[in-house]
């Protein structure tokens, strides 16, 4: 029992679970053995929960971790405690990193969100062809023809060293994402300039950014180019994307 992730015990709890699904959650006490030591082949994530682009990779994640169980799918919170070994360890530099790592050893890098088939390319023949775990399904909100569903996941977080709260929001009907709504609320210190850092923002094309009585605020939707751009994995189930975004550290309900 002690092997079973959160991850799982969440999709278990959901009715939603494929048993032998398991992200691990990374941190400094179990970096060596879980990573360093291991002797095939791994997906290491490392994420933020202020990232936005690291939401979006949370399906495909979970596809990879579903249908690929010859690669273990590993999980950094960035902004978690614990973390000082691994951010000393790995060369971090921006999110989402992913680290194709093989025999405890980084065999290959990929930044910025990216699709399914780059994450598994970069394996080689490590990766077997994709075994679609079964879908399970319970209740009258599941399956062809349901009634849509909504989820609401909120997380206090870090964006550019700035303190802020992160709501995303998501639709899913016959077992696919159809709508997200990502808004970020920046606390800006009274001794930061706040224009500025609202023209630096509005500046990188990441969202439509508005002042508020305490910082700005960033928002994305799924009409946004920022998210379009991104082009997020939409097969997803309420249940998967609730455990996925818990296993981050969000809030959801």
């Amino acid at each position: 029992m002690k092997k079973i992730s959160l991850f799982v015990m969440l999709l278990i709890g959901l009715c939603f679970a494929q048993e032998d699904i398991r992200i691990v959650k990374i941190n400094d006490a179990n970096f060596n053995k879980e990573i360093l030591q291991y002797k095939k082949p791994i997906l290491l994530e490392i994420s933020s929960t202020s990232c936005p682009p690291c939401l979006t990779m949370i399906p495909t994640i979970i596809s990879i971790a579903k249908n690929h169980r010859e690669i273990k799918v590993a999980s950094v919170g960035y902004d978690e405690p614990n973390m000082d070994m691994v951010k000393a360890t790995l060369p971090i530099q921006a999110f989402p990193t992913f680290f194709i790592i093989n025999d405890g050893k980084i065999i290959d890098q990929i930044v910025g969100a990216t699709k399914e088939e780059n994450l598994l390319r970069a394996f080689g023949d490590a990766v077997k062809p994709a075994n679609p775990a079964p879908f399970k399904t319970a209740g009258k909100n599941s399956g062809k023809n349901a009634a849509p569903q909504n989820l609401t996941c909120t997380v206090n977080g870090q964006f550019g060293g700035l303190q802020n709260f992160v709501t995303i929001s998501f639709t899913f009907a016959n077992n696919e994402i159809t709508n997200l709504d990502l808004t970020t609320d920046v606390f800006v210190p009274p001794e930061l300039d706040r224009e500025a850092l609202i023209r630096r923002f509005s500046a990188s094309g990441k969202g439509e950014v508005t002042p508020t009585m305490t910082g700005f605020k960033i928002h994305n939707n799924s009409e946004s180019r920022f998210i379009k751009a991104l082009d997020m994995k939409k097969t997803s189930t309420y249940g998967e994307m609730k455990a996925g975004l818990e296993l981050q550290g969000f809030s959801c309900k």
